[in-house]
């Protein structure tokens, strides 16, 4: 007796309502029904007078006296005429393996694929699954088109030539079984489409800008991104008097955030006694009175057994769990698609805010347990109960009562690349303290989808498995996590000396992260040399690797430049993006060496960099690899003003 409906079908639709521009955008709302089926379709459809960007959302409504089950949920679909090949698609930031000794952590994939005829793939989005973006570019920088969707629960994005009509068809929905009761609805989330013209970075760029102006939960703070201090380089060998000996050294180096990582808290979220005795509050407003935000590690998707919750709930846990107390006793996963457990967690968050004085908090696998169909009924896949009813809701209800609670996404690494992510939280991890290559791996990566302030760094170095370097680090490893997000330095500071080399490195590189921030922040990504594995030096790889931020206000860039090994002591590094009519002054960070260049020589000779600098010893890592960086600024020159 099932029968199948489809928003394809004939459909009556109303004249659409359209609401006059506020704040630059224009809004369509579009009501249509297919042909005897027992719901009906609003259309939202929204237009920016600042980028050239559609977005749209639907809401189904059931007005049928039954239930029905929604198996796919639309989000967009286009159908982009006859197209002119080749066409190049771009998608990635999966989260699959690349380990060495099984020390590494996973790191993201990418693809691109030439659509032709009968060739098309797909987007599979969600959890440590690909991102919710597909990139389309064609050859000498001609159109090119990005599309995004706002979905932490899966997805998928089909592109290509997918009905073999030479078309380009892109499809993006969700299938979320969905059982709508009577009168109820179901909104679905928003996806966008914008139009830009140029190579992959310039495509990257203008969806950037669309994200981080419409979309992205930006702290007010002007320092953003911060400077922090995380003290996960103790791990857990944390109590008051150390967390106050690192407090201390932070406020000389000018530290903008505090955070106390995993190991404060006991199984009800609450400061340990023994090593924390009076509580986390005291060094909150200690914080605060230095002009630091204070944080700390809440990963509330975990629960221990020796809660009371668990005691009185034990239904509301589920699946395994890591990042709860774990001196004894077991670690489980947070029902969150729970409704009751919901509720509870809600208030308990606002709860542990508010006892500790926190500004902010970051979170850590497992983000939730999965529910548990013997007591609770399942109306959708668990996917879709345990993210969008789940987790989503949480923190969107959070929001609304401390609106000022800033939250760093983090789970073992970048979970969530989408769109969503962005607007729950106000930076991301990539790498989880992987060190210093594999952190600049992942930023050229996500920096090709996720705007820079996603890209946060946790400071470290690891420079083969099993050494975990967090002292004796250099300005290269710092400079390593210094492009895009905050810089977190997760290192052993309680024991630097001030006037020491340790000391002077790190000063200096704070310094410089404060003078290039705001610039990365706001600029166009420039993936100038992509950094490779470390087995691939001397092999497909020579060992160098730059990156670069232009910024398109002040026509101004800001390029960072590595060395790991290999033979060649001079590289010349490729540019693209600058202004070909600009004459730019160039500068070095560590060397007083200027010259002036148009924006087109440069682009089309390169700069030429020679690392260690000459007269410098050379730097040797634990894998008797030179290590060296240096960091390159462009300015335009005044027209009456002389160059050499």
């Amino acid at each position: 007796g099932e029968q199948t409906f489809s928003s394809l079908m004939p459909q009556a639709v109303d004249l659409p309502e359209v609401e006059a521009g506020n704040d630059g955008v224009a809004k369509v709302t579009w009501r249509m029904t297919p042909e005897s089926a027992p719901f009906s379709l609003t259309w939202t459809i929204e237009c920016f007078a600042a980028h050239p960007v559609v977005r749209q959302s639907v809401e189904v409504v059931n007005t049928s006296p039954e239930p029905i089950r929604v198996t796919y949920l639309p989000v967009l679909a286009w159908a982009l005429g006859g197209a002119t090949w080749p066409v190049t698609a771009h998608r990635g930031l999966g989260r699959r393996s690349h380990m060495r000794d099984r020390d590494w952590s996973g790191w993201q994939g990418w693809r691109s694929t030439a659509l032709g005829s009968g060739v098309y793939d797909a987007v599979e989005s969600g959890y440590r699954r690909d991102a919710t973006w597909l990139g389309l570019t064609s050859p000498d920088s001609g159109p090119g088109l990005y599309v995004g969707w706002e979905a932490n629960t899966r997805a998928t994005c089909r592109y290509g030539d997918l009905y073999q009509d030479g078309a380009i068809h892109v499809e993006c929905g969700l299938a979320p079984a969905y059982d709508l009761q009577p009168g109820q609805t179901l909104q679905g989330p928003a996806g966008f489409t914008g139009l830009a013209h140029g190579d992959l970075d310039e495509v990257s760029y203008r969806s950037q800008r669309f994200v981080d102006d419409v979309l992205a939960w930006k702290a007010l703070d002007e320092r953003f991104p911060f400077v922090e201090f995380n003290s996960w380089g103790y791990e857990t060998d944390i109590d008051d008097a150390s967390m106050r000996r690192c407090f201390a050294i932070c406020e000389k180096l000018g530290i903008e955030l505090f955070v106390v990582d995993f190991g404060w808290e006991d199984p009800e979220w609450k400061p340990l006694a023994d090593i924390f005795p009076h509580g986390l509050a005291p060094l909150a407003k200690a914080a605060h009175e230095g002009g630091m935000l204070f944080g700390v590690h809440l990963s509330f998707g975990n629960v221990s057994s020796l809660s009371t919750m668990f005691r009185d709930h034990p239904e509301w846990a589920n699946g395994p769990g890591q990042w709860a107390y774990r001196r004894e006793g077991e670690v489980y996963g947070l029902t969150l698609g729970n409704p009751e457990t919901r509720d509870w967690i809600i208030e308990r968050l606002v709860e542990i805010v508010d006892d500790l004085g926190i500004n902010y908090f970051l979170t850590d696998h497992e983000l939730w347990g999965p529910t548990n169909p013997e007591v609770q009924a399942r109306h959708a896949t668990d996917d879709y109960l345990t993210v969008a009813e789940g987790f989503d809701v949480v923190l969107a209800r959070l929001r609304e009562r401390r609106p000022n609670l800033l939250i760093e996404h983090c789970d073992d690494g970048i979970a969530l690349p989408t769109f969503k992510m962005v607007q729950q939280h106000i930076t991301s991890i990539g790498a989880d303290a992987a060190g210093s290559l594999k952190e600049r791996m992942h930023t050229w990566r996500l920096s090709r989808i996720l705007p820079p302030r996603y890209l946060d760094h946790y400071v470290c170095d690891r420079p083969r498995p099993g050494i975990y370097v967090g002292e004796g680090l250099t300005e290269y490893d710092y400079r390593s996590h210094m492009f895009g997000g905050p810089m977190i330095l997760m290192t052993n500071i309680g024991t630097m000396q001030e006037a020491s080399r340790d000391w002077d490195a790190l000063t200096r590189s704070i310094d410089l992260c404060k003078r290039v921030r705001g610039r990365i922040l706001a600029g166009k990504v420039l993936h100038l040399l992509e950094p490779q594995p470390l087995e691939q030096v001397g092999r497909r790889w020579d060992g160098w690797d730059a990156i670069g931020s232009y910024h398109e206000a002040s026509d101004t860039a800001v390029i960072f430049v590595f060395r790991l090994g290999g033979d060649a002591d001079t590289r010349t590094i490729p540019l693209h993006g600058l202004n070909p009519e600009t004459r730019y002054r160039v500068t070095f960070e560590d060397g007083p060496e200027t010259l002036v260049q148009s924006g087109s020589d440069l682009m089309a000779e390169g700069l030429t960099v020679t690392l260690p600098r000459p007269g410098q010893p050379p730097v040797i890592d634990a894998n008797d690899m030179v290590r060296g960086s240096e960091v390159i600024f462009l300015a335009p020159v005044a027209d009456d003003e002389g160059g050499e």
